[in-house]
């Protein structure tokens, strides 16, 4: 039998890279602990932060959640739930969905360009086979279920998807497909811990029961 997309996953995201992400995320962390001396990490006070920029800030988030996406040194969902916090559920939602869409492109085309000639050149041997395995099964569909994948699991499918034979427009299209329902529950939470901080609590629990219970179907996703 082959092996579960899962597994494959499991074999590229080794200890130790996850070790360098996690001492990533903590020089992430301190830096936000810095900020706060600064700035007022309210949503009010990330409004008037972000006020004097006028659409120039969103363009800023967009471009933070772009760069998390294709070097994932913290997670992602925090942007997402700020930009609902911020800018509110729709345009919010907006805004995540287009850095959603060009971050997935962008890992897509660093990847069609250049996977080959230094991906596989950082990877072991067993690693090296999980990856082509990962390239060669990857499909249109499956991308809307690998994408309930959270993580550094979202710039390993896109890279994948970049060294595999997939036309670019076809991986946009159900990539995007997969992380709208997300997308759209994250920002609704963050819209609504400015107002009813319980149900966005409820909205946030939800989502991860929902993505705990739908990440079930991935091991058994095979060719």
């Amino acid at each position: 039998m082959s092996p579960s997309f899962r597994h494959i996953l499991a074999t590229l995201l080794t200890p130790k890279r996850i070790l360098t992400l996690s001492g990533l995320a903590i020089v992430c962390l301190v830096a936000l602990i810095v900020a706060r001396q600064y700035i007022e990490l309210t949503p009010q006070g990330l409004r008037t932060f972000l006020a004097p920029f006028g659409w120039w800030g969103g363009l800023m988030l967009v471009g933070l959640i772009i760069a998390v996406l294709v070097v994932p040194v913290i997670p992602a969902t925090i942007l997402q739930v700020g930009a609902g916090v911020v800018f509110g559920p729709w345009v919010g939602f907006g805004l995540t969905l287009l850095a959603d869409g060009i971050g997935a492109l962008v890992g897509f085309w660093l990847a069609r360009h250049w996977g080959k000639a230094v991906i596989r050149t950082k990877l072991s041997e067993a690693e090296q086979v999980a990856f082509d395995d990962l390239c060669q099964r990857i499909t249109p569909i499956q991308m809307v279920v690998l994408r309930l994948l959270p993580g550094p699991a979202y710039t390993v499918v896109s890279f994948a998807a970049g060294c595999s034979e997939m036309v670019w427009w076809r991986y946009v299209s159900f990539s995007l497909l997969g992380v709208v329902p997300a997308l759209a529950m994250l920002t609704l939470a963050g819209d609504l811990s400015t107002s009813n901080p319980w149900l966005a609590i409820g909205v946030g629990v939800i989502f991860v029961l929902i993505m705990l219970g739908l990440s079930r179907f991935v091991p058994k996703t095979t060719v």
